[in-house]
C-alpha cells in the first residue's frame, strides 16, 4: 500500500515537473502581453474597458494583479501561478476520469496532458479559462454520480467564473451544461436552478462596468472582428475533428451518460476554435477529452479483438499528435515579438527616454510591461485588418497630446497573416514626427523629434 501510494506521489511530481521544465522560460510573446499589459495598467490605476481598451472579460488582469500585490510585480510571479494553473488542470482532468470510471489507468491522462501542452504560452486567459471548465466539467460528473445539490452549484459557479476569463468558451461551456441538467433532471428543478444561481453568481462582477460598454467590448467587437482579422487554414481544425469522430466512434456502444456529456461538452467547445484553429488554441479546447485516457487503455488491453481491429487509428492519432505539438505550431504561429539580444539594445535605448510613457505597435503589449513603461494609447493593439478607424484615429489624438519620448514599431513575419497595412495613420504619424534611432529587419525604434 505504502509503495502504491509513493508511486502515485512520484508521478505526480514528475507530471508537475515536465509542466515547470517545459514552460520555466521568459518568452517575449505578445499572446502573453496582452494579460501582463493589462494586468500592469490596474497596477498603475488605470481602468480597465475605460482608460484601456480590451476585448477579453476581466478575469485574468486582475488575477495577476492580485497575484502582484501579494508576490511582486514580476514575470516570474505571473508565470508561478500560471504554472499552477496548469497543474491544477492536470489534476482535474485526473478526477473528471476517476468520476467517469475509477482505474489505475487515469494516471496517464494528466500526462498526457502536461506533455501535449508542453508548448503553449502559459501567461494567458486561455489557459486560467481551462482550469475554471475542468472543474465545472468534474463537478458536473460528479453531481450526476451523488446528485448533491451542492455540486450542481458549484460546476455552475465554475462556469460563471470560466466566462470571466473567456466569454465564449464559458457561454458554450455553461449552455451545455445547463441543457443537459434540464433533459436529464427534468422533474427536478432545483438542480438547474442551483446551477444557474451558481452560474449568475461571479457574473455580477460584471455589473462593476456600465452593461453598454460590456456589450461592446466583449461581444459586438469581437464578433465583428475576431474571425475576419485570424482567418487561417482549417487543416488541423480537420485533423482534431477526425480524430474526435473516432474517439466518438471507439465509445459507440457505451451506456455511460458521463461519457457522453464530456464528448458533446468536447465537441463545442473544438468548434469554439473556428475563428482561429491554430494548434494552440485546439491544443487547449480537447484538454477535457483527455480524462478518457484511462477509458481508452483499459478497454484496449482487456480486449484483443477490439484492439487489432482499432490500434492502427491510433496509430494514426499518434502521429497527427505529433505533428501538433512543435513543429506547426512554431512554423504557423510563431508570435516572438524580437529576441533577447535585441531586448537588451532596445533597453538601452529606452533607458535614456525618460518619462513613463512610450508607444509600441502595432501588437507588441509585452514590451510595456517588460520595460516598465505605459501604453501611451487605450491600445494594447491595433491591427488594421481588426481595429476600427475611430480606434486608429483616437490613438492618434492620444499620440498628439501624451507625446512619448519613443515609440516602437514592429513587424515581425506574424504580421503578414493578419494582412497589416502600414500606410495607417498611426504609423505615419510616427515616422513623421519621430526620428529613427534603432531600427533591424523587423523593430524600428524612433525618438520624438
Amino acid at each position: 500500500m505504502f509503495k502504491n501510494k509513493q508511486k502515485r506521489i512520484l508521478w505526480w511530481i514528475l507530471i508537475f515537473v515536465i509542466i515547470f521544465f517545459t514552460h520555466a522560460d521568459h518568452p517575449l510573446n505578445a499572446d502573453e502581453g496582452v494579460i501582463l499589459e493589462g494586468a500592469w495598467n490596474l497596477y498603475n490605476n488605470r481602468h480597465l474597458y475605460f482608460d484601456f481598451f480590451e476585448f477579453i472579460p476581466p478575469g485574468s488582469f486582475y488575477l495577476i494583479l492580485a497575484v502582484w500585490k501579494i508576490l511582486g510585480v514580476s514575470y516570474w510571479a505571473a508565470k508561478a501561478i500560471s504554472i499552477l494553473v496548469m497543474f491544477g488542470s492536470a489534476v482535474g482532468i485526473y478526477l473528471s476520469a476517476q468520476i467517469i470510471k475509477p482505474s489505475k489507468s487515469n494516471i496517464a491522462a494528466p500526462l498526457l496532458f502536461a506533455l501535449v501542452s508542453s508548448f503553449i504560452i502559459l501567461i494567458n486567459h486561455n489557459i486560467y479559462n481551462l482550469f475554471f471548465i475542468i472543474y465545472a466539467i468534474y463537478f458536473i460528473l460528479l453531481a450526476i454520480d451523488q446528485q448533491k445539490l451542492k455540486y450542481y452549484g458549484f460546476s455552475g459557479l465554475f462556469s460563471g467564473v470560466a466566462i470571466l476569463f473567456l466569454q465564449q468558451k464559458g457561454l458554450v461551456l455553461s449552455g451545455i451544461i445547463g441543457l443537459f441538467i434540464l433533459i436529464d433532471t427534468f422533474k427536478n428543478y432545483k438542480n438547474w436552478l442551483i446551477y444557474t444561481l451558481g452560474l449568475i453568481l461571479p457574473l455580477l462582477i460584471l455589473l462593476v462596468w456600465p452593461l453598454k460598454t460590456i456589450y461592446y467590448n466583449l461581444i459586438v467587437f469581437p464578433l465583428s472582428t475576431y474571425i475576419e482579422v485570424n482567418k487561417i487554414s482549417f487543416l488541423l481544425l480537420i485533423i482534431v475533428l477526425f480524430i474526435f469522430i473516432l474517439t466518438v466512434y471507439f465509445f459507440r456502444k457505451s451506456k455511460n451518460k458521463k461519457v457522453w456529456l464530456l464528448l458533446i461538452i468536447q465537441f463545442f467547445l473544438i468548434l469554439t476554435t473556428i475563428p482561429l484553429p491554430d494548434s494552440y488554441h485546439l491544443v487547449i479546447a480537447v484538454a477535457p477529452i483527455f480524462s478518457l485516457t484511462g477509458l481508452i487503455i483499459d478497454k484496449i488491453g482487456t480486449n484483443r479483438y477490439f484492439y487489432q481491429k482499432i490500434i492502427h487509428y491510433y496509430i494514426l492519432i499518434a502521429i497527427f499528435a505529433g505533428f501538433m505539438i512543435f513543429p506547426l505550431h512554431y512554423l504557423m504561429n510563431g508570435y516572438s515579438v524580437f529576441s533577447f539580444d535585441e531586448k537588451d539594445k532596445i533597453q538601452d535605448i529606452i533607458s535614456k527616454c525618460p518619462g513613463k510613457y512610450i508607444y509600441v505597435g502595432p501588437f507588441a503589449p509585452n514590451v510595456y510591461f517588460e520595460f516598465r513603461k505605459l501604453n501611451a494609447t487605450p491600445y494594447p493593439l491595433l491591427m488594421t485588418s481588426q481595429s476600427t478607424p475611430a480606434q486608429f484615429e483616437n490613438a492618434l489624438e492620444y499620440l498628439k497630446n501624451i507625446k512619448p519620448l519613443c515609440a516602437i514599431l514592429n513587424y515581425p513575419s506574424s504580421l503578414n497573416r493578419f494582412k497589416y497595412n502600414k500606410d495607417n495613420l498611426v504609423d505615419n504619424y510616427i515616422k513623421d514626427k519621430y526620428y529613427l534611432v534603432y531600427s533591424d529587419n523587423t523593430t524600428f525604434v524612433y525618438r520624438l523629434k
